[in-house]
């Protein structure tokens, strides 16, 4: 087959099944061995082997396949743009602003995909009622994702 083939191949089978339900994940050192894992697949479809070395950034000019961890980013925003769009009587959108009481079991993690998202959301200068008010404008969603990513 050829490289292009594989590559397509690749990208249509494995990114895919690699990335499902990736909307929801913690963004947590663990999520970064998937870009370790498209690295190593990526230079076996161009045949580098192991002591030849190029960088990430080779390989992706190469072969024309996005960084991984930017397209979980952007899949995470997409999804948060879904659930700001919908109606607040919404059991997903309730959920995404309602803060439990007590404290969480011991063992459990401290930070939630929720807190995460807040966090993200803080960290770029925006408050949850402006995120809701862009979401609503698709377009600028859009920009914002594209900007954001």
């Amino acid at each position: 087959m050829s490289r292009k083939t594989k590559i397509r191949l690749y990208v249509s089978n494995v990114k895919s099944v690699l990335l499902y339900g990736s909307e929801t994940w913690r963004t947590t050192k663990n999520v970064e061995r998937i870009r370790g894992f498209e690295g190593r697949c990526l230079r076996r479809i161009i045949n580098i082997r192991w002591p030849s070395v190029i960088s990430n950034s080779e390989l992706s000019e190469r072969t024309g396949v996005k960084n991984i961890l930017n397209e979980i980013i952007r899949r995470q925003w997409q999804y948060i743009g879904h659930i700001l769009r919908m109606d607040n009587n919404r059991h997903v959108k309730k959920i995404l602003t309602w803060t439990p009481l007590g404290t969480r079991k011991p063992g459990r993690p401290k930070c939630t995909w929720r807190r995460d998202i807040a966090a993200e959301i803080k960290r770029h200068g925006y408050t949850w009622n402006q995120k809701d008010k862009i979401a609503n404008d698709r377009t600028s969603w859009r920009s914002l994702v594209d900007a954001l990513c």
